[in-house]
């Protein structure tokens, strides 16, 4: 599955946006970057201080990595749900969950 860096940036903004709204002022802190690979084959990443600490210094950064959603998928319905879930997951780690308590 292969789609244009365009098309993905907009899977991700159409993915956050998608996040209930009691949760959208939570999400001001955070910048969502787009990449096309990553080196260790990672979905995304998520870096920051978290929510109780927003506004502390730098903004949370999450980052998607395009060429691993492809890989992982071979529809684009599948890849609709593979960036929805790689961003759920990621604004978890942000609210402080653990891998452990993460759904995906």
């Amino acid at each position: 599955m292969r789609v244009s860096m365009q098309q993905f940036e907009q899977l991700v903004q159409t993915a956050v946006d998608s996040i209930p709204e009691q949760f959208q002022p939570y999400l001001e802190n955070i910048v969502f970057i787009v990449e096309e690979s990553s080196p260790d084959e990672l979905m995304g990443l998520y870096h920051g201080a978290g929510a109780l600490h927003a506004g502390q210094g730098f903004p949370d950064q999450i980052t998607l990595y395009k060429r691993s959603h492809e890989r992982a998928t071979s529809t684009m319905e599948e890849l609709v749900e593979e960036v929805q879930r790689t961003i759920l997951h990621e604004v978890g780690h942000h609210f402080g969950m653990d891998e452990d308590d993460l759904p995906y």
